[in-house]
């Protein structure tokens, strides 16, 4: 992606939130748990108080804005805390209200059911995340007068500059296929010959992208491949790990594409007893701790932080100023091994990495 523009971004805001200190009237926003916004939903939001920070030229003449980010999940805990987190941080820098709401159950008629919800608030910006075909909900809103963002962000080789014409203000989010093939880049690097992605959902969009970009990544190096079909279930993914490895002894290094996965092919490796690479994605507590035993070599890290703060503040400059990024801002991939474990372990414990 280019760095440039979103270095930009980043700068803009901090220079605004130092405009705000420096006049001593800056609102900031505090994360809470709140009641359900509809039937067996979750909230959980950040409150601005006081009238607001002057922003030159800020074409809402001081509106104090509010922002939904429509969740997956609870955010207490896992990869939503981490998003929840970030998005949060970003109401308190640039004086907004951020509110998190989550379906009842993970599903696309649930989770749209949640976002006219939203809408029906009049809020001024909502965050999607993708798990379907979301472009009327988010036209909808957009034709009611509510700048909507999206997350994921698409790879850079599918779509290095957005379209003008994306009723998407703002898409966050990491190139998962270039996440793939650097994982698979870096098994090759240290003598992989046999790769195999073990999917941990199968037909999840997200992870198949993962799975194709490891598997671009080794048949260019001529190294052999395989999809393996895991589980969410850790204990099922090592019991599928384990048969496979057992029927197919060249194998020499396993990349899974999701949390649960992960702990699954570390169990595998240790049951088989053989020397293999392995890999996962995304970062948490256990995670860092496997990579600091010795027991995982390596997590591909989407940093999730960023995906909450980028796409609220993306959104808010969008309103105040009408300010677009030219490209997707892309959080990841990012590698996290033994060379930086240590220095991030209280961060991912904070729920910022």
């Amino acid at each position: 992606m280019n760095s440039k523009a979103s270095l930009t971004a980043v700068l803009v805001a901090g220079s605004l939130l130092a405009t705000a200190c420096s006049s001593g009237s800056g609102s900031t926003s505090s994360s809470s748990s709140g009641s359900a916004t509809g039937s067996g939903a979750g909230a959980s939001s950040g409150t601005g108080g006081g009238s607001g920070p002057a922003y030159p030229g800020d074409l809402t003449k001081g509106k104090h804005l509010t922002i939904y980010v429509e969740g997956l999940a609870d955010p207490s805990s896992g990869f939503f805390r981490v998003l929840n987190n970030g998005a949060q941080q970003a109401g308190k820098d640039l004086g907004a209200t951020v509110k998190y709401v989550y379906p009842s159950s993970v599903d696309l008629a649930s989770y749209t059911q949640t976002i006219q919800q939203s809408m029906a608030t009049k809020p001024d910006g909502l965050l999607i995340l993708g798990i379907g075909d979301l472009d009327a909900v988010a036209k909808d809103a957009t034709s009611k007068g509510i700048a909507v963002a999206f997350n994921p962000a698409p790879s850079v080789k599918d779509q290095p500059l957005r379209d003008p014409k994306d009723v998407y203000v703002s898409r966050v989010g990491a190139d998962e296929y270039a996440a793939g093939s650097m994982a698979a880049d870096r098994f090759i690097s240290k003598g992989a010959k046999s790769i195999i992605c073990v999917q941990e959902e199968v037909g999840d969009g997200t992870q198949t992208q993962r799975c194709n970009g490891a598997a671009a990544s080794a048949k260019k190096a001529n190294a052999k491949y395989d999809h393996v079909a895991g589980d969410p279930d850790p204990g099922k993914t090592a019991s599928i790990v384990d048969a496979y490895l057992r029927a197919h002894p060249d194998v020499d290094a396993v990349l899974a594409t999701g949390q649960p996965a992960t702990a699954g092919i570390v169990a595998a490796k240790k049951a088989v007893g053989k020397a293999l690479q392995t890999a996962g994605f995304d970062v948490s507590p256990d995670i860092v701790s496997m990579i600091q035993k010795g027991d995982l070599d390596f997590t591909m890290d989407q940093q999730g932080w960023w995906r909450g703060y980028i796409s609220v503040l993306e959104l808010v400059h969008y309103i105040r100023y009408h300010l677009t990024q030219a490209n997707y801002f892309l959080t990841g991939p990012t590698i996290v091994d033994k060379s930086n474990a240590d220095s991030i372990a209280g961060l991912v414990a904070a729920g910022v990495r």
